[in-house]
């Protein structure tokens, strides 16, 4: 297990400044994190020593000027291993949105964990966009973005360090963007300061 991990990420929107501050820890208390809800009430003990990722936005605007949106591709060795997908965030399986979190500064919160703790490596990458005119179109224009994981080995989990990504990682994921949300816009690159 590890310790925390901290990441700062400045950008700049519309002339105005802001900050993301990402923390990966580990998740010492499930249950105080509401992974009860999850597992019906069951057990939360084996999502304990998996990573805990926060990441919170701070920019002075507000109302519409501060709404944001998270989007999220993950890739694992128990899933995919050659190729990102989308988080699966079961609650949008029906609703056509690459968004895990979106609202007036949204917090991006994730915890991954598995049952068992055979070897594996899960790695996350995580952008913070917008839309141009803050809610009325379907048009993404992302403006920074990070990475993030663990690693497990006998049993063992290792985080990988947050990490800011540039505009290509952005860049890298618009095939599975534009084919998984078709009705979509999503620019090339990061939205210039």
């Amino acid at each position: 297990m590890a310790g925390a991990d901290n990441l700062r990420v400045p950008f700049s929107l519309r002339g105005i400044s802001g900050l993301i501050s990402v923390s990966v820890t580990p998740n010492t208390a499930p249950s105080a994190i509401g992974y009860s809800l999850l597992t019906g009430g069951r057990s939360t003990d084996a999502a304990r020593g998996f990573p805990v990722c926060r990441a919170t936005v701070a920019y002075p605007a507000e109302g519409y000027a501060a709404m944001f949106g998270w989007t999220q591709m993950v890739r694992s060795t128990d899933s995919a291993p050659d190729r990102f997908e989308m988080d699966p965030i079961a609650l949008y399986q029906q609703v056509p949105t690459p968004y895990a979190w979106f609202g007036v500064r949204p917090e991006l919160f994730d915890a991954p964990s598995r049952e068992s703790r055979y070897d594996m490596t899960w790695e996350a990458h995580s952008f913070l966009c917008v839309s141009p005119d803050a809610v009325l179109t379907r048009h993404v224009q992302a403006i920074a973005g990070f990475s993030w994981g663990f690693t497990i080995s006998q049993h063992h989990i290792t985080f990988a360090r947050p990490a800011a990504q540039g505009p290509e990682a952005w860049d890298s994921h618009l095939d599975l963007l534009r084919t998984d949300y078709p009705d979509w816009i999503f620019d090339r690159g990061y939205l210039p300061a």
